[in-house]
Order: C-alpha cells, then sequence, then structure tokens
C-alpha cells in the first residue's frame, strides 16, 4: 500500500487535486465517511482532538512544540487515530487530503507507512483570503496568518518525504498537462494510477473564483508571508527527498492575530455554555415554581406512583 498526502491551506485547491487522483485510483476510504471536500470525516475529527490538544482548532491553531507528536496527552488520540486508519482497509493506493494534515502530519506518519507521499499545493495568499471572506467573514490580517502556518507546516510536514509542490493557479491553467505530469511522477514512483488521457477527472477553468496578480504585494502583507511566497514558488517541481526552505519564523503580528482567534473562539465557547446553564436553570426554577403555585400536581404524581413504591417494593410489570 502506498499513502498520498494532500496538503495545503484551507481553499487552496486541495479538492480538486484529490478529486483528480481519487478518479484516477486513489482509495479515499468508506464512502459513507466522505464528505462534499472529499474529506474523511473520522479523521478531521481525530485532527480537531490533536489541534484542542494545543488549545486550537483549524481557525486558530496553537503553538506546537518540537517533538509534539510524541507529548502524553496527544497519545490520548491514537485510539481514534487508529480506528479511523484501519477503516480504509488495505487499498493499493491510500488517498487522505486534509488542510488540517498540513498541522498535524507528524502524528500520522506512523499510521500511514514507511515511505508517504506528499503533494503540496498552495494558492496565492490573496485568492485565499476572498475565498475565505466570502466563506467566514475572514479579514486580509489572519487569513494571510493562517495561510502563512497553514504552509509553512505543511513544508516541514513533507521534510524528507518523496514530494511534489505545484501552484493552484497551474492546475487550473495547465490541467491536462499538471495531471500528466503528476500521475507519470507518481507512477514511476510505484504508484498504481489510470491513464489521466482517458480519465475524466472533474478540473474546470471555472472552478477558480478568485483572481491575483503573481506577485503578493498586499499592504497586510508581513516580510514573513512574502518570503514563504516566493519560497513556495521556488520549491515547485518533484523532490526525491523533500528539504524544505530555510526555517522562517512568522512575524509577530501573525502570532497575535492567530491568538486573539484563538481568545476569541474560547470566548465564545464559554458563552455558549453560560447561555446553556442559564437555560438549565431557568427551566429548573420554572418547575419549581409550578409545583408552588399548583402542589396537587405533586400529589398526583407521588400518587400515581402506586402502592408497591410506597412501602419500598419495585414498582410490577405493566400486564402483557
Amino acid at each position: 500500500m502506498t499513502s498520498i498526502v494532500i496538503l495545503g491551506m484551507h481553499r487552496s485547491g486541495t479538492s480538486a487535486i484529490t478529486r483528480a487522483l481519487n478518479l484516477l485510483g486513489g482509495a479515499l476510504g468508506p464512502l459513507e465517511d466522505v464528505g462534499e471536500y472529499w474529506e474523511r470525516a473520522a479523521m478531521r475529527s481525530q485532527c480537531d482532538a490533536l489541534l484542542e490538544r494545543f488549545d486550537g482548532a483549524w481557525d486558530c491553531p496553537g503553538i506546537m512544540p518540537e517533538g509534539w507528536e510524541s507529548l502524553e496527552r496527544v497519545a490520548e488520540v491514537d485510539a481514534g487515530a487508529l480506528a479511523a486508519i484501519s477503516e480504509y482497509g488495505s487499498p493499493e493506493v491510500l488517498l487522505w487530503k486534509d488542510p488540517r494534515a498540513s498541522l498535524t502530519l507528524p502524528f500520522w506518519r506512523k499510521y500511514l507507512g514507511p515511505d508517504p507521499i506528499a503533494i503540496i499545493i498552495y494558492r496565492h495568499p490573496e485568492e485565499v483570503w476572498a475565498s475565505l471572506d466570502t466563506r467566514n467573514g475572514f479579514g486580509a490580517g489572519l487569513s494571510f496568518a493562517l495561510w502563512e502556518r497553514y504552509n509553512s507546516d505543511a513544508l516541514r510536514s513533507a521534510s524528507g518525504l518523496r514530494t511534489v509542490v505545484f501552484a493552484y493557479s497551474d492546475l487550473v491553467q495547465k490541467q491536462s498537462e499538471i495531471m500528466t505530469e503528476l500521475a507519470a511522477t507518481l507512477t514511476g514512483w510505484g504508484v498504481p494510477l489510470k491513464d489521466p488521457a482517458s480519465t475524466d477527472m472533474e478540473l474546470r477553468a471555472d472552478q477558480r473564483h478568485h483572481h491575483s496578480s503573481e506577485h503578493f504585494s498586499h499592504p497586510s502583507a508581513t516580510p514573513s508571508q512574502q518570503a514563504l511566497f516566493a519560497a513556495l514558488q521556488e520549491t515547485r517541481g518533484v523532490h526525491e527527498s523533500f528539504s524544505p526552505p530555510a526555517a522562517m519564523e512568522p512575524s509577530p503580528l501573525s502570532l497575535e492575530l492567530i491568538q486573539m482567534r484563538r481568545q476569541l473562539r474560547m470566548s465564545r465557547r464559554e458563552l455558549w455554555r453560560a447561555r446553556s446553564e442559564h437555560r438549565s436553570l431557568s427551566g429548573s426554577r420554572r418547575k419549581l415554581f409550578s409545583l408552588l403555585i399548583h402542589p396537587e400536581r405533586t400529589s398526583r404524581d407521588e400518587h400515581s406512583m402506586g402502592d408497591d413504591a410506597s412501602i419500598g417494593q419495585p414498582p410490577r410489570s405493566p400486564s402483557t
């Protein structure tokens, strides 16, 4: 079995390339567990559990220190992860796509076989922002910060793996060329796939709804984000053993924006809990008030329990 993992930021074309490879023969797992974006729900829930171990979520990932995948709090996810992976069965080509894998792949390496293949697809940060703004209402600063986190983690996670890096713009503009080259590369690595020339991979030029220039010069972009975009462009191509670009630290502004988003999420969660508790308490108060105003209801309830209950015996079973 060969495992292929699709890495990249949300709204970056990972769904398109996953579906194309699925139609070429990659197995996505049980159909009932595969969602509209070609993601396994069971795998996604385990990724979310991993992010929660560091007080984060997909839109506000926490700091995951070097060697985080070996920490005791992470081991609590092992059983669920193993169960999710086992549901694939034993396909020739295991195909997994989830943007969260960009952040969590170090944990999953032990379940994906000794030599998984990474496919990194990146998209212009301004196009990602436009898509996130439409779907989630995210501003440019937060969108760029998340784009930076996901793509930099994807590059680090692919270290040492057979890896292919390409831009989403290339996929939609040169679909046949890109997929023919990708299929040839994977076949050369021993991955059995169908011929892309005779397979409808459902790639359409109109799948790209937002367009940006080749340069990344938005006023909200930080130098580290611009440097990462340049590094991604330079790493495009096939890598027998991927070596990520020199480490680039995110700007303090990016870290602060994600931290603020994390605090907002936690505040909303606490507000939801408080409202839930308030509704429960209000219900109890209404019930108590009703009993005080209508004590005869209490008498009827107690009487309906019958004589058996009054003498401490279990009530008789109803007649059949």
